[in-house]
């Protein structure tokens, strides 16, 4: 028992429990949300292995910098396979890494035990651990901000070459997941720091010039990779999407427009159930402006920067706000670690705060570990696409299969993964026979993409809402046909909307 009242021994309790939270039932929730986008990319660049020209859903679609999907694609290359656990590992490590980060800023910027309440709180804040099992490049963006500060604190005025190559390259590097707020948002959290007593003087040198020009160089190398080894006919630019989604979209929104007061309300939501404690640490720290401590103002200070920028940009979307939540949730941990410094009751709020950290943890595991995975389960696109593989290994070996997929949901084709040829996709635009037999699809097919398409060895995957009529259901005559079923969680709530269909050659 010793061990776990040490230092040491209370940091392995918060990884081990935080680890708890984002890996239970990690592979049983469907995919959802942008999530799908990465899923059909990553799976396309494996497929097709051309990993600088990303495809979604055979068109061009070069919305995030190619890091993003290359981290999914070596995950994937580690386990052995592309699946709900190589798809999402790469956020659960850099949530882990955040919780412990935060720990060791708390620790050394504030009083004894500020980072491991900070720790308990970030990795309990339930918007955090949700986002952190979806396969995005947000909570990738957020370990690299913290990641940033964290090396930027461990010597401020450390004017070292090495210093200022590892600061920038952290910058680089998180920029070439998400976009340009990798470098942005550090440095505007940093930034009370650097102008307070002249200090940025003594930054601008060559060593940090040098540096900041190999650093530019590591952020380009994706970029100019894609240009030498790219396809030709690709058609779109990595670095004009850079423009597009950092700085055209930041003056001149073009989706994604909400009202000015969006994280006034998204960033309390967002902190819950803690978001009381930073609120209060804000309203104590401006009451005792000049009392408080220097770090304390720099905290603030960062706070209030980040949040006038994303207030400022006219793009404006919930999970915005996630670079906020660990400097909230330090801010909290400083009003806490204060107020029991002041009233001299560490143990009674040392016993409360386990109480409502365990409770945290609990409720977390049962929701994002127990119940998630349950309402995914019954049905859906895992169970369909388990039973489309199953049929249609009965009449050949998977990967002698052909794959059509017409205007399918992005989701679907991870989940059929077969080893054969890459998936063909049709949009429903294209003027493909909804009326007619087999030999007319499968000429239409043969036509428009210039191969021959096995009648025999080729299933066709189709989308529709409930309750509207199959589509090819002419397909019906000469195929087995395969539909999605409703979860458990949909069997509770309410039905399938979305529901997918398989033809399979044969009828059983």
């Amino acid at each position: 028992m010793k061990f776990w009242t040490t230092d040491r021994g209370a940091l392995a309790l918060l990884l081990g429990a935080c680890a708890l939270m984002l890996l239970l039932g990690l592979g049983g929730r469907e995919l959802w949300g942008a999530e799908t986008r990465w899923a059909n990319i990553a799976l396309q660049m494996l497929q097709s292995g051309d990993y600088f020209d990303p495809y979604l859903k055979g068109g061009p679609y070069y919305d995030k910098p190619l890091p993003s999907y290359w981290l999914i694609t070596a995950t994937a290359w580690l386990i052995g396979g592309l699946n709900h656990w190589s798809l999402r590992l790469t956020s659960v490590i850099a949530a882990w890494l955040t919780v412990w980060l935060v720990y060791l800023i708390g620790e050394q910027l504030f009083r004894k035990g500020t980072g491991l309440i900070a720790g308990w709180m970030l990795a309990t804040t339930f918007y955090f651990i949700f986002w952190a099992r979806v396969a995005t490049a947000d909570i990738l963006t957020v370990c690299g901000v913290v990641a940033a500060v964290w090396w930027y604190w461990r010597g401020p005025d450390d004017t070292r070459f090495s210093r200022y190559l590892g600061f920038f390259l952290l910058l680089s590097l998180t920029s070439l997941l998400k976009g340009l707020i990798g470098f942005i948002l550090p440095g505007l959290v940093l930034l009370p720091h650097v102008v307070q007593d002249g200090r940025w003087k003594r930054h601008l040198n060559l060593r940090m010039c040098a540096a900041l020009v190999i650093a530019g160089a590591f952020y380009m190398t994706p970029f100019l990779l894609s240009h030498i080894y790219g396809a030709p006919t690709y058609g779109e630019s990595g670095l004009g999407l850079v423009l597009r989604e950092n700085v055209v979209r930041f003056f001149q929104p073009f989706d994604n427009i909400g009202p000015i007061y969006t994280y006034l309300i998204y960033l309390p939501v967002y902190t819950l159930p803690w978001a009381p404690c930073w609120l209060l640490g804000l309203w104590v720290a401006l009451r005792n402006w000049r009392n408080v401590e220097p770090n304390t103002r720099w905290l603030v200070w960062g706070l209030g920067l980040l949040m006038l920028f994303f207030t400022a940009s006219g793009s404006r979307r919930s999970y915005y706000v996630l670079p906020l939540v660990p400097f909230a949730q330090l801010l909290g941990a400083w009003w806490i670690t204060r107020r029991m410094a002041e009233r001299n009751e560490t143990g009674r709020f040392s016993r409360k705060l386990k109480i409502g950290f365990g409770v945290a943890t609990v409720f977390l595991v049962l929701v994002v570990g127990v119940v998630y995975p349950w309402t995914n389960g019954g049905g859906g696109v895992i169970a369909f696409a388990e039973t489309v593989k199953l049929e249609a290994s009965k009449r050949a070996p998977l990967d002698k299969w052909n794959m059509v997929m017409i205007e399918v949901d992005n989701k679907l084709p991870m989940y059929l993964q077969t080893g054969g040829a890459p998936f063909y996709y049709v949009q429903e635009s294209q003027d493909f026979p909804r009326n007619g037999n087999t030999e007319a699809l499968m000429a239409w097919l043969d036509r428009t993409s210039g191969q021959h398409w096995d009648p025999q060895r080729t299933i066709v995957i189709a989308q529709f809402r409930n309750g509207d009529a199959l589509p090819l259901n002419y397909l019906g005559s000469d195929h087995q046909v395969i539909t999605t079923t409703p979860t458990n969680g949909e069997r509770m709530f309410h039905a399938r909307e979305d529901q997918s269909v398989a033809y399979i050659p044969g009828i059983q």
